[in-house]
């Protein structure tokens, strides 16, 4: 079990359960209306595909040599912990769990979701391995920010409502930023280590202090898309979450290579508090 919960990446999953959690208290505090089945399901269903990324992640990694020199926290296929033959069999019990969360969610959003839905399994192992391999051309944070993003909080919003609120695609590109503050930190603590086995990610395709300058942008530009649905009585509660986002910037801009660690730490600490403090809100204002 403790090796289980260290290939999945206990830190990152937050990326995943928090947008469509965040989506249903949007969706509650303007229509008074309860969605609980299909809060789970969504979050569920986000959960298994995430969980299945990180763990054909970790073995394809490995395959390619992308952790012979790990810097980041430790990855048991690299590690010799666990058979990659393990992993991949708890990453293909995690699509099949996605799969069957997926049937109901279909069946009330329609055929939008069964692409949408074909395009995230697929994606599980084509974030780093396949022809595709997004991780290693560069489009890593693309592919956070639709489907942490777009995907999560637009897709769930329309299972809950059967319809789309203009604000909820700012809201989902907010929780689309504060996803890829994830990768972008794991980026830039990988930057050299990727360059030396030919992982292409966007980190080593950019200088260094302009990856930083975009890590920034992903800290601190959803506070001004706050702007769009939150009256300016209500900012100044949400403004507190910029304690704990100042300290993640500081340590996207001073820190490297394994200091970085402490990064995605601050980014999950960012993501919750500014969750709980915008969830508060929501159910205050609306």
């Amino acid at each position: 079990m403790k090796n289980f919960i260290l290939a999945a990446r206990p830190k990152t999953l937050l990326a995943g359960v928090l947008p469509p959690l965040v989506s249903y208290i949007y969706f509650q505090s303007v229509t008074n209306t309860h969605r609980i089945p299909w809060v789970i399901l969504c979050i569920s269903g986000a959960l298994f595909i995430q969980l299945a990324t990180n763990f054909f992640n970790d073995v394809i990694d490995f395959k390619k040599g992308a952790d012979a020199k790990r810097v980041g926290p430790t990855r048991v296929s690299a590690a010799g912990l666990v058979d990659i033959k393990t992993v991949e069999f708890w990453a293909w019990c995690c699509v099949g769990a996605a799969a069957m969360i997926g049937i109901p969610i279909i069946l009330r959003g329609g055929w939008p979701f069964i692409i949408l839905g074909l395009i995230s399994l697929y994606l599980t192992f084509g974030y780093t391995g396949g022809k595709v391999s997004l991780a290693y051309r560069g489009l890593g944070e693309l592919f956070v920010f639709l489907f942490f993003g777009l995907f999560s909080v637009i897709g769930s919003y329309y299972i809950y409502a059967q319809n789309i609120d203009p604000r909820v695609v700012t809201l989902a590109a907010i929780y689309g930023l504060l996803a890829t503050t994830f990768i972008c930190i794991n980026n830039l603590r990988d930057r050299e280590t990727d360059a030396e086995v030919g992982k292409k990610t966007l980190a080593t395709k950019m200088s260094a202090s302009s990856y930083r300058l975009l890590t920034l942008v992903t800290i601190f530009l959803p506070y001004i898309f706050l702007v769009h649905f939150l009256s300016f009585k209500m900012l100044p509660i949400i403004l507190l979450a910029l304690i704990p986002g100042c300290v993640l910037a500081s340590i996207a801009m001073k820190k490297s290579g394994a200091d970085l660690n402490l990064g995605l730490k601050f980014s999950g600490i960012h993501m919750i508090v500014f969750s709980v403090l915008l969830s508060g809100v929501f159910l205050s204002e609306y």
